[in-house]
């Protein structure tokens, strides 16, 4: 019997190599690339001349974004976007689709890249990349010299090269959904690069900022404005998960490890951490610890800051080595951690307070995979650096399926750090009106006294908290009605802000809309 099995076994394996690497026709194998891959109506010629400089490339670029408050590498020309290859590490994604299909955005979830279509148009890229650098090449170029990702769940390729004729080739194609330099980040921005946002504040605790709440937390001064110890009389988020992105998390901070069920949160909330950038979710990075206890930190019995959904469970990713995302590493793991929060039934609401002035396809699609997922996905509209000021809302934030929260001062202006603009949705007082370093209060990179943490990064952790007590009021409820519940008992609910949305979220409030559903 096994020799009698043993043809067809080796048959349908002959048959599966042969078909490995060609593109998948209708009859299983065997269409051409040049049938599967089709050539815009309007076609760009290949740049002419030489590849700007470093320091006219950000010039261009700062350019773009100064006279439209926005940046999308669509909005430049293929010599500006050619030459942003050039420098860093010369990562391109592309993101991909048959031909026949148009934006893929909303239907991003359920696409299946394993299908035959899918594999067809993914597998002639790879023919087309190889062939054109390998066209009159001396050492042979292998895809795995160029491989920097091929993602699993996603239409995307994250592939090496700087051919300014390859990249004209993919720019041209209807089956190119974009072509983007992953890794791109202006010059004169180095200097920043890397440390945002993970020093704590060294600024002395006022005790006028905390009251001592059972079983001995801290409750930060903010929490009243927006009327969460009220909507605590309800819910305290049970049952609710919520997924934080962040640059990483303490180890010596046990609030967000060992005690995440300490006081009256000992009820068997469960706690995961891990990294789709670096090996561990443990960096000297403070700032995923502020985050995550912001959003759901233990009403603990030591002293200690408590969180808005202190009996939600949580789900802790570092994907970022600090709270701007500078490289294409970081802008892969962030859409990478989105995928697997997306993949994650247990999973509402996800907390982003990161993010880029630039918009990336990687970002966009993560985003919409985890819409499509039903995710309330909530993202910080932005906090300033010293070149960072005078923009708007930075991304993910900006996309259309991101909630975008800022922070604001007791008055009502925007905080010292700030960004805000007509994308923002929500707004969360954090600031004192009289003092920018008295922010709302969070978990400490260790020990139990809090720590002030301020930007639209708190605001945004603390609007996630705020989302999983209204969920956890409703937990058969949709995305899209939890989202209404937070916006329609708002600040500004009749007459939404051009700048700050529908204004400072009301937690009881929104708790009792969620409960009426």
């Amino acid at each position: 019997m096994k020799h009698a099995l043993l043809f067809p076994v080796l048959s349908m394996v002959l048959l599966m190599t042969a078909c490995r690497r060609e593109p998948v026709g209708p009859d299983g194998c065997g269409n051409s690339s040049q049938d599967v891959l089709k050539e815009k109506a309007d076609p760009q010629p290949v740049p002419q001349g030489d590849p700007l400089s470093q320091e006219d490339l950000d010039r261009a670029v700062i350019g773009v974004l100064e006279t439209n408050n926005d940046f999308q590498w669509p909005m430049v020309d293929l010599r500006t976007l050619w030459s942003a290859t050039l420098y860093n590490d010369h990562s391109v994604s592309i993101g991909y689709k048959p031909a026949n299909v148009g934006n893929i955005d909303d239907i991003i979830a359920t696409i299946d890249i394993r299908k035959a279509e899918w594999r067809a148009v993914h597998d002639a890229l790879i023919d087309l990349v190889l062939e054109e650098l390998n066209n009159g090449a001396r050492v042979k170029v292998t895809l795995a010299d160029i491989l920097v990702e091929d993602d699993p769940v996603l239409p995307i390729i994250t592939l090496r090269f700087t051919d300014k004729e390859l990249i004209t080739r993919l720019y041209n194609l209807e089956n190119v959904r974009y072509i983007e330099p992953l890794d791109y980040w202006p010059a004169v921005a180095n200097d920043e690069r890397s440390t945002s946002g993970c020093s704590p504040s060294t600024y002395a605790l006022n005790s006028a900022d905390v009251t001592t709440i059972t079983p001995n937390a801290k409750l930060p001064w903010n929490f009243n404005l927006h009327n969460i110890p009220s909507a605590w009389n309800t819910v305290q988020g049970q049952g609710i998960t919520v997924g934080v992105i962040d640059a990483g998390l303490s180890s010596a901070q046990n609030y967000v490890g060992s005690d995440f069920n300490n006081g009256d949160s000992n009820v068997g909330r469960t706690f995961t951490a891990s990294a789709t950038l670096g090996a561990s979710p443990y960096t000297s990075c403070s700032h995923g610890t502020s985050m995550a206890g912001q959003a759901v930190g233990p009403r603990n019995n030591g002293g200690a800051s408590t969180g808005v959904a202190y009996k939600s469970n949580l789900r802790f990713i570092r994907a970022s080595e600090d709270v701007v995302l500078d490289q294409g590493s970081e802008r892969t793991a962030v859409k990478n951690a989105l995928t697997a929060m997306g993949n994650d039934a247990n999973v509402r609401v996800i907390s982003m307070s990161i993010g880029s002035p630039f918009s990336y396809g990687v970002l966009s699609d993560g985003v919409n995979y985890a819409t499509g997922f039903g995710k309330l996905v909530m993202a910080a509209a932005g906090t300033s650096f010293s070149w960072t000021s005078w923009w708007g809302v930075i991304y993910p934030a900006a996309y259309s399926n991101c909630v975008a929260v800022t922070g604001v001062k007791e008055n009502g202006s925007k905080c010292a750090s700030c960004h805000d603009g007509s994308q923002v949705d929500l707004t969360i007082c954090m600031e004192r009106t009289a003092n920018s370093s008295r922010n709302s209060l969070s978990l400490a990179p260790s020990g139990n006294t809090p720590n002030y943490i301020g930007g639209s990064s708190s605001a945004t952790a603390t609007a996630a908290g705020i989302a999983a007590l209204a969920w956890s009021a409703k937990p058969t409820a949709t995305r899209a009605q939890i989202l209404n519940c937070l916006t329609s008992t708002a600040q500004f609910a009749g007459a939404p802000s051009s700048s700050k949305g529908y204004g400072n979220i009301n937690a009881n409030a929104a708790v009792n809309a969620a409960l009426a559903l």
